[in-house]
């Protein structure tokens, strides 16, 4: 029974997660902002996405340089662009690796990073946050496009990737600590 739970909770997630997409496409969600534990965030994540198909046999492992501090922003928007990254690190992460994830505080910046060992080819960097553009199946293409509009227009941060041989591939979402600060 618990395995065609999971199986109902992943499929209730794609329908919650195109329909916030849609709205969000069409400017209608209203960002409700409230305090948030960076540490107690990151393990809520990696908790919601732990019984995903995409994780069996892979780690997700939370950075010991992690800082651990509040930060003001939308929750469920946050969170939905932290699991469509957390999907893409592990569908690009082989049999027993790891992903790796952290929050980091600079000024009135934090920065969530998603890192996995893979390598994006250059002929894919310039489309990644193109609407419906896959490298897995043609009804794939709106994870990282999500990731982008909902941390550009809701979030009101910056997302940004680097991909090479020494660093892996990293997503960077960097928002800002103090949502009443934001000019």
């Amino acid at each position: 029974i618990a395995q065609s739970e999971a199986a109902s909770q992943v499929i209730l997630e794609e329908i919650m997660s195109y329909r916030q997409l849609r709205a969000a496409e069409n400017g209608d969600i209203r960002v409700q902002i409230e305090e948030i534990n960076t540490s107690e965030f990151l393990k809520s994540a990696v908790s919601k996405i732990s019984f995903h198909e995409v994780g069996q046999n892979k780690s997700i492992v939370i950075s010991e340089k992690s800082v651990d501090c509040i930060i003001q922003t939308d929750r469920l928007l946050l969170q939905r662009v932290m699991i469509n990254l957390l999907k893409n690190a592990l569908e690009a992460t082989p049999l027993n690796g790891v992903v790796t994830v952290a929050a980091t505080a600079e000024n009135n910046k934090v920065t969530f990073t998603v890192r996995n060992t893979g390598v994006i080819p250059d002929e894919v960097r310039s489309q990644i946050f193109q609407r419906s553009f896959s490298t897995k199946d043609r009804n794939r293409g709106l994870g990282t496009y999500s990731v982008r509009l909902m941390t550009e227009n809701y979030l009101k941060g910056k997302v940004s990737f680097i991909s090479n041989e020494a660093d892996g591939t990293v997503f960077s979402i960097e928002i800002d600590r103090c949502w009443e600060c934001l000019p």
